[in-house]
C-alpha cells in the first residue's frame, strides 16, 4: 500500500504527537498540518520543511490530496472541522471527546459517514485494559457482577484559566476531560449503560465541577460506581483504576498493571492471586512517542483503511459516551452538589439517521 498522506489541524500536544507517530510510520506520512500560532508555525517550517504547514484548514484540504486528517484542536472547534472533513471524504481521527455535546454528535453522524472514523479514547489500547477486556469477553471468571472505579490526577489545585474550564468551550469539567475516559471504558468493558445517578462538586472552578461521585446500572444488570477528580493530591498522572467483581474472582486494573484473584485454574490463571503488569501485555511497536498505546491506535487506524473494517470507537461508538456525560449533567448541574437520578436510555433510543 502507497502511504497514506496525513493532515493534522492543531500542533499542540497531542497535535505534535500524532504528527511525529504518523510520520515515523511506513504506512503513512505527515503532509500538511494546520496551526495559527505564528511561532509554532514557523517552528515547523523551520524542522519540516517537506511539511506544507497553513494557517486556514480549509485551504490545506483544497490544496492537499489526503486521505486521512487528524483533529486535536479544543473540543468546541471539533464539529465544524469533521462535518467539513467529511465533506471531503476524508478517513478522520479527533481526540476525545467527538463532540461538546450529544447534539453535535447527532449533527456529524446525520452527515452520513462514508470513511473510516476513530475517537482518541486510548486506554482502549493499553496493554492492561485490553487484556481485561479479552477476559470479562472470554468469560474466564464467569460472568462480571459489579465493578468500582475511579480517576484521579493532581491538576486543578487553584482557579485556573483557559478554555478547559470555561464549560461552553469544553463543555464541563473533570466529567467531560477524565470521566470521558472512564465512562468509555465501562461502556467498553460492561456493555450499555442504562441509568445514572450523581452528585457533582466544585472545589476549586468557579465554572465547572473539579469531582464527580456517580452510580451507574448497566442493562445487562451489571451495578458499578464512578469517582472522579482532578484535584486529588499524590496523583502526578492521571490514574484509571477498576476493582470489578466476577462469579469466579475479581479484578483489579490501572494503567500498570492487572491484579486477578481466580478462584479457578484455566489456561489463562492459576488459581489465587495472578499479576501481570504493563511491559508484559503490551506488544512491541514500530515507534515510542508519549507511550505505545498512541502508536497502536495509530496504526488501528491505518489497518482499518487498509482492510477496509470497522475501527475499535469509531464516531457512532464514541457518541455513546457524550449521551451518557449530557445525562449526568442533567443530573449533577456543574457548580452544584446535586444529588438526582436521570434515565440515559431515552439518549441511547436517538437514531442518529444510521
Amino acid at each position: 500500500m502507497d502511504k497514506l498522506n496525513v493532515g493534522v489541524i492543531g500542533i499542540g500536544k497531542m497535535g505534535l504527537l500524532h504528527s511525529g507517530i504518523f510520520n515515523g510510520l511506513e504506512e503513512s506520512k505527515l503532509a500538511a498540518v494546520s496551526e495559527k500560532d505564528k511561532i509554532m508555525s514557523m517552528t515547523l517550517k523551520k524542522y519540516l520543511p517537506r511539511v506544507n504547514v497553513y494557517k486556514d484548514y480549509e485551504k490545506m484540504f483544497k490544496s492537499e490530496d489526503l486521505d486521512v486528517l487528524v483533529i486535536t484542536t479544543p473540543v468546541f472547534l471539533h464539529k465544524p472541522m469533521i462535518e467539513d472533513a467529511i465533506d471531503h471524504d476524508l478517513n478522520i481521527f479527533v481526540e476525545k471527546p467527538l463532540a461538546i455535546n450529544s447534539e453535535e454528535c447527532k449533527s456529524i453522524l446525520n452527515k452520513g459517514i462514508k470513511s473510516k472514523t476513530l475517537v482518541g479514547y486510548c486506554r482502549r489500547f493499553m496493554g492492561t485494559y485490553a487484556y481485561v477486556k479479552k477476559l470479562i469477553d472470554k468469560k474466564v471468571l464467569g460472568n462480571v457482577i459489579s465493578f468500582q472505579s475511579q480517576l484521579f490526577v493532581e491538576q486543578v489545585l487553584n482557579k485556573e484559566k483557559g478554555w478547559q474550564y470555561d464549560p461552553t468551550k469544553s463543555g464541563g469539567g473533570v466529567l467531560m476531560d477524565l470521566g470521558s475516559h472512564a465512562i468509555d471504558l465501562i461502556h467498553y468493558f460492561f456493555g450499555e449503560i442504562d441509568s445514572a445517578i450523581g452528585i457533582g462538586k466544585t472545589i476549586y472552578s468557579k465554572n465547572v465541577e473539579d469531582y464527580v461521585s456517580a452510580n451507574f446500572k448497566l442493562k445487562n444488570n451489571i451495578i458499578g460506581s464512578l469517582q472522579l477528580s482532578w484535584s486529588m493530591r499524590n496523583y502526578r498522572l492521571p490514574e484509571l483504576k477498576f476493582n470489578i467483581q466476577l462469579e469466579d474472582g475479581m479484578i483489579i486494573v490501572t494503567e500498570k498493571y492487572v491484579e486477578i484473584y481466580s478462584d479457578v485454574e484455566n489456561e489463562m490463571l492459576k488459581r489465587g492471586w495472578n499479576t501481570f503488569y504493563k511491559q508484559t501485555l503490551t506488544g512491541e511497536v514500530p515507534l515510542d512517542i508519549g507511550g505505545p498505546e498512541y502508536t497502536l491506535e495509530d496504526l488501528h487506524l491505518l489497518n482499518c483503511i487498509k482492510e477496509d473494517k470497522s475501527t475499535l470507537c469509531d464516531f457512532k461508538e464514541a457518541a455513546m459516551t457524550n449521551c451518557v456525560i449530557d445525562s449526568m449533567y442533567s443530573s449533577i448541574g456543574a457548580g452544584d452538589s446535586i444529588y438526582s437520578s436521570v434515565e440515559t436510555s431515552d439518549l441511547h433510543k436517538i437514531k442518529y439517521g444510521v
